[in-house]
């Protein structure tokens, strides 16, 4: 159903660069639908050079907003205030009368820690080490997991792996995949746009996770199933931190609607492909 535009309605934004195929607008659209919001989710791609001044514009135009690859980082010095994990990561992804949130974070803590409990003294492997490997390098660190980073241009990797340490996490440099291959983890999570970056002949762990949700099923996650190996897929995250960024949004718990968001995805948007 298209939502309805009138002088009342609510803006709510999605702010990257590269986000034509995100499914951000699909899962917030419907949501406003099924709690009856006259409100619109909109996604703006924004080139790097034109951000700063478009941000300040939609911070001051929209009820809410939400920030992907590349400006989970830069969109911070915007902000009037960070919710203290937030501010703790160094990244958002969820922004509510200029305070930042870091709904990525809670999702996955909140998905693995419902299905696997903690992960005290588990080694877990991170590929990536950008806003939103920082999100899932702290959820799993406080589920007592030692980090092990991997990351192409290792500069990023030792300055989250520095930032790890500094907020009294246990975290270490992986130098390549041949040396991640080497070792055992119990966790492996993918927070890189390439889910073919971690070989599936690497994979002898407890737990998958992949970030990435178009395809649903990446070949990281077709790896795991196959040598069956419990899995998290991107779109369960997804849809996780959507409906958390709309409970900050609305200052209520709509986490009941995630069984009813996915099945309207798979059902409804070909390129879901659950």
């Amino acid at each position: 159903m298209m939502p309805r535009i009138d002088a009342t309605t609510n803006l709510y934004c999605l702010v990257g660069k590269g986000i034509s195929y995100s499914l951000s607008p699909a899962i917030h659209n419907y949501i406003f639908n099924l709690i009856g919001e006259n409100s619109v989710y909109l996604a703006f791609d924004i080139a790097e050079e034109s951000f700063d001044t478009a941000f300040r514009g939609l911070l001051k135009i929209s009820r809410g907003l939400n920030i992907t690859i590349p400006y989970k980082e830069r969109a911070i010095k915007y902000l009037e205030e960070l919710e203290p994990t937030a501010e703790k990561i160094g990244a958002i992804n969820t922004v509510y009368m200029e305070k930042g949130y870091n709904t990525d974070y809670l999702a996955i803590k909140q998905l693995v820690q419902e299905r696997f409990g903690d992960l005290d003294g588990m080694k877990c492997l991170v590929a990536g080490a950008g806003g939103a490997a920082k999100a899932s390098s702290y959820a799993l660190g406080d589920l007592g997991c030692s980090i092990y980073i991997m990351n192409r241009t290792r500069a990023r990797a030792e300055e989250l792996v520095a930032r790890l340490r500094d907020s009294g996490y246990k975290a270490y440099i992986i130098e390549s995949i041949i040396e991640s291959c080497s070792e055992s983890y119990d966790v492996v999570l993918n927070a890189t746009p390439d889910p073919s970056y971690i070989p599936g002949s690497c994979l002898r762990s407890t737990l998958v996770i992949d970030l990435v949700y178009v395809p649903v099923k990446t070949r990281l996650i077709i790896a795991a199933i196959e040598r069956r190996i419990p899995i998290i897929n991107g779109l369960e995250i997804l849809v996780r931190q959507a409906l958390l960024a709309q409970s900050i949004w609305h200052s209520r718990d709509l986490l009941h609607l995630e069984e009813e968001v996915l099945r309207y995805l798979c059902r409804e948007i070909p390129s879901v492909e659950c």
